[in-house]
C-alpha cells in the first residue's frame, strides 16, 4: 500500500503542527516526482491529509521554495520548515492592539506619575499603576482611553513606556505573611491600658480619632527618627522629624501639636492613640495630660509584645514611607519641609481600602 495513504486525519479546527507540515512536505514533492497524467490534484491531496482545499492551498502559499533543476528550469517544491518558520515569525504579532495606542498624552502623563515627582533627601514621590487608576477614577481620565492597574503592569514589563521599568515601581510582590504568634510579657506599670481596653469605636473603626503612633529609626550613626501617626479609620498621617528616640522628644512634639491646635481641638482630633512598647512611649501619664491643665486630653492604648499587627495600619504606613526614605538613608539629613512635602503626598495619595478616595477627599467628604 502507498505511503501517501497513511496519514493521520487531522481534528477539525486543529492547529497545524511541524510533524502535519513534514507529511505535506513528502506527499507533495512525492506527487511532483510522478508524470502528470499520474499526479494527484490538490483536492484529492486534502482528502489524503484530512484537511480541506482552503485549508491545504492556504499553506502551501506559506511554504512554497522556487528551485533549479539540472537543465536550469525552475520548479516549487514545499518546505516544511519554511512554512514553520513563516508561522512562529506571525506569533510574535499576536494578541489584541495597545489600549493606549498613540494616546501620547496619556502614555506621558502615566510616565510621569510612575517615575514620580524629585525631592532633595527623598526618593522620588512615585504612584503606583493602582493609585493611578484610582487617582483618574476620581479626577477624571485625561483623555477618552480607560486603563486597568493590570494594563499599566504589563506595559511596564513589556517597555511600552520608555523610561520606565519594573525597578520604578513600588512593591514587587506579596511577603508570606507571619505566623501571628502572641508571646506573653507583663507590663511594667499594671495602670497602663492595654489593647484589650480599648473602645470599640476604636477597634471596629466606627469613628475617626482613634491613631496609631510609632518611630522610624535613621541609621546607627544617626539618632534621629521619624514619628509616625495614622488614623486608623480616615488613614490620615502625620510625619514629625525629631531629634532623638526618647519619651522626652516624643512628648516634646505631642504638646507642641496640642499647642498648635488648642486644647478642645485637640481632645476631638485624637481621642486615642495605641503604641507598642517601645520605651519612647514609656510615659503615659505625661502623654495622656494637657498642656494647659491637668485634665486628660487623650488615652493611650499599649499592644501586646511582639504583635505589630495590632498596629497594621501605622505598620503599612511606615512601609509605605521606607519606600521613599530606604533604609540606611540618615534621617538628619531630610530637611522638615521635605518631611512635610511626603507627608502631603501620602495625604493626597488615592487608598484602596477607601474606595479609591486619599485620606484628604476623605476627611472633606466625612466633613
Amino acid at each position: 500500500m502507498s505511503q501517501l495513504h497513511c496519514i493521520k486525519k487531522r481534528r477539525p479546527g486543529q492547529h497545524i503542527t511541524l510533524k502535519d507540515r513534514e507529511s505535506l512536505e513528502y506527499i507533495y514533492n512525492e506527487n511532483l516526482k510522478k508524470p502528470k497524467k499520474q499526479r494527484k490534484t490538490q483536492k484529492k491531496l486534502a482528502e489524503i491529509l484530512g484537511w480541506s482545499q482552503a485549508t491545504l492551498s492556504r499553506e502551501l502559499r506559506r511554504g512554497l521554495v522556487k528551485q533549479l533543476n539540472s537543465q536550469l528550469e525552475n520548479y516549487w517544491i514545499y518546505s516544511s520548515i519554511v512554512a514553520q518558520e513563516y508561522v512562529e515569525s506571525r506569533w510574535e504579532s499576536k494578541g489584541p492592539q495597545l489600549k493606549i495606542g498613540n494616546d501620547l498624552e496619556l502614555a506621558n502623563q502615566i510616565e510621569d506619575m510612575l517615575l514620580g515627582e524629585e525631592l532633595e533627601g527623598i526618593e522620588p514621590l512615585r504612584y503606583s499603576p493602582e493609585a493611578i487608576v484610582m487617582k483618574f477614577e476620581q479626577e477624571g481620565w485625561p483623555t477618552e482611553t480607560r486603563l486597568s492597574a493590570r494594563t499599566i503592569y504589563n506595559y511596564v514589563e513589556k517597555d511600552v513606556f520608555l523610561n520606565v521599568t519594573l525597578n520604578d515601581l513600588p512593591r514587587k510582590g506579596v511577603k508570606a505573611k507571619k505566623s501571628n504568634k502572641r508571646i506573653g510579657k507583663r507590663l511594667k506599670d499594671p495602670k497602663r491600658k492595654r489593647i484589650e481596653d480599648r473602645p470599640k469605636e476604636a477597634e471596629l473603626r466606627l469613628e475617626p480619632g482613634h491613631w496609631e503612633m510609632d518611630c522610624i529609626e535613621s541609621v546607627k550613626s544617626d539618632k534621629t527618627c521619624l514619628l509616625t501617626m495614622i488614623d486608623r479609620v480616615k488613614r490620615e498621617c502625620l510625619l514629625f522629624k525629631i531629634g532623638n528616640q526618647t519619651q522626652e522628644a516624643v512628648l516634646r512634639r505631642i504638646n507642641g501639636l496640642e499647642r498648635k491646635l488648642g486644647s478642645e481641638e485637640f481632645k476631638k482630633k485624637f481621642k486615642s492613640i495605641t503604641v507598642d512598647n517601645g520605651t519612647e512611649f514609656l510615659d503615659w501619664k505625661a502623654l495622656e495630660k494637657c498642656v494647659f491643665n491637668n485634665s486628660q486630653r487623650t488615652s493611650i492604648y499599649y499592644c501586646n509584645a511582639y504583635s505589630s499587627w495590632e498596629r497594621g495600619s501605622n505598620e503599612n504606613l511606615n512601609g509605605f514611607i521606607r519606600y521613599f526614605i530606604p533604609k540606611g538613608t540618615k534621617l538628619k539629613n531630610i530637611k522638615e519641609q521635605e518631611i512635610k512635602r511626603l507627608e502631603e503626598f501620602i495625604n493626597k495619595y488615592p487608598r484602596k481600602i477607601l474606595d479609591g478616595q486619599s485620606a484628604e477627599n476623605f476627611h472633606q467628604a466625612a466633613a
